[in-house]
């Protein structure tokens, strides 16, 4: 397989300095602790000497913080109280006021509240639990596979059991390993793409902010994700009587398997190495796509492991619909990120799709053409693009529309173009496994 490439787009008609974040173990946000009455059955309680706050038994601490908008008390002073003993296990996510639940941790520690962190940052963990800081975490034991679906969507699932769940698909269209997806898109909340092989689900992916697989959701710390997943450097696992080992992408993509489906995690690099994005994906596609480094030992007759050959008419539809899913996976994002949703424009799809073939044809890998020496810019006004600005992304070797967009996302230089408020429309061109996206914001003429 071709090496992946990509390049960043060094010119775009815009002036502006690039922010990079670095990546750290857990996410650090901003919270305001506030003073806050405490009332108990109607009645003020007076905490201490000093009104809206507490002791925890050393330091004055505000009774509350707040967090985007939403206030939180800490478990620890509503327990104090009520005189309830209150918990916290990290292992299972757990908090609790009073009687223990079963499933707790008969050892876990008394809630302490974030807001004694006067001087300092909490953790979302933290926030959200009011509880104490969780020791490192471990990783806990795996979902069961009941539980492996997203949006109600698992591996081996009918195409009858997808209806009765999502409904009818707003477009079905082919993959390049032989198989169908069907994509919905009216919700961006919501937005999933399901793959149908044989009439069976063996592919599921989702980058929508409500997307989640068991106690992993988008936005989950790379701390949280690797104390629910025993994330390894290397994964093995038998298919066809071949014993395969894959090479993990732990910091960027990491493979875990559960049970006995694969689950993909899908990382922002850029920032903190929060999920992203989350795949369910069958080994046979997992090994067809060619998506991590393989290698794989057998007796006897060799597996197959080979996409099916596609056809030049087949050719042409997958590439066109990789180029709509681009064009979905942008404006979820976008979405996220609460920028303007970009519309597709076809005069610019036509500018980059044109690129596209002239790579692949020509065999080379650059923002300037190496058969006409023209940049992004001068092919967007030869294709009569009028644009205000304008940008570009370009990728290769990659297996899918989904593969090509997380890693725009995780190169800086991509990802300022996915983000920039600026741009109004899309235009995509896929050709074979050469991506263009061409960016712009068109001209208007009073």
């Amino acid at each position: 397989m071709r090496k992946w490439l990509t390049l960043l787009l060094s010119g775009i008609l815009l002036f502006a300095l690039s922010r990079v974040f670095f990546s750290d173990d857990f996410s650090m946000i901003r919270a305001a602790l506030r003073p806050a009455d405490f009332y108990l059955d109607g009645q003020k309680v007076n905490i201490s000497d000093r009104p809206g706050y507490y002791q925890n038994g050393k330091d004055y601490v505000p009774a509350a913080l707040e967090y985007e908008g939403t206030i939180y008390v800490p478990l620890s002073m509503v327990g104090k109280h009520l005189a309830k003993p209150v918990g916290w296990d990290p292992a299972k996510e757990v908090a609790w006021l009073g009687k223990a639940p079963a499933s707790a941790a008969a050892t876990a520690p008394a809630a302490q509240p974030p807001a004694s962190q006067a001087n300092h940052a909490a953790s979302a963990e933290q926030v959200s639990a009011a509880a104490s800081t969780p020791q490192a975490p471990q990783p806990s034991a795996p979902p069961a596979a009941s539980s492996l679906s997203l949006f109600e969507i698992s591996l081996g699932d009918s195409e009858q059991d997808v209806i009765k769940r999502l409904g009818q698909p707003v477009r079905r269209e082919p993959s390049a390993l032989g198989y169908e997806w069907w994509i919905y898109n009216k919700s961006y909340d919501r937005y999933v793409q399901v793959g149908i092989r044989q009439g069976k689900v063996v592919d599921v992916y989702s980058n929508a902010p409500l997307a989640q697989i068991g106690n992993v959701s988008i936005g989950t710390s790379y701390s949280s994700l690797t104390g629910k997943h025993d994330i390894k450097r290397s994964v093995t696992f038998t298919y066809q009587g071949a014993s395969i080992q894959i090479t993990n992408q732990m910091k960027e993509r990491p493979l875990t398997i559960a049970g006995d489906t694969p689950i993909m995690f899908y990382l922002d690099t850029q920032n903190s190495q929060k999920v992203t994005a989350l795949r369910l994906i069958d080994k046979l596609v997992l090994l067809q796509g060619g998506f991590y480094e393989t290698k794989w030992t057998y007796q006897g007759k060799a597996p197959e492991f080979d996409p099916p050959p596609l056809t030049i008419k087949m050719r042409e539809l997958v590439d066109a619909a990789h180029e709509r899913q681009l064009l979905d996976l942008v404006n979820i994002i976008r979405y996220r990120h609460k920028l303007p949703l970009l519309t597709w424009y076809d005069p610019a799809a036509k500018v980059a799709k044109g690129h596209s073939k002239d790579m692949e044809n020509a065999g080379f890998f650059s923002h300037v053409s190496a058969t006409t020496g023209l940049d992004p810019f001068q092919r967007l006004k030869q294709g009569g693009v009028v644009f205000k600005m304008a940008g570009e992304n370009i990728a290769a070797g990659f297996p899918d529309a989904i593969e090509a967009h997380e890693n725009w996302m995780n190169s800086p230089g991509h990802r300022k173009n996915v983000l920039e408020k600026g741009f109004l429309q899309l235009g995509t061109g896929v050709y074979a496994d050469y991506y263009t996206q061409n960016f712009i914001t068109l001209l208007t003429v009073p």
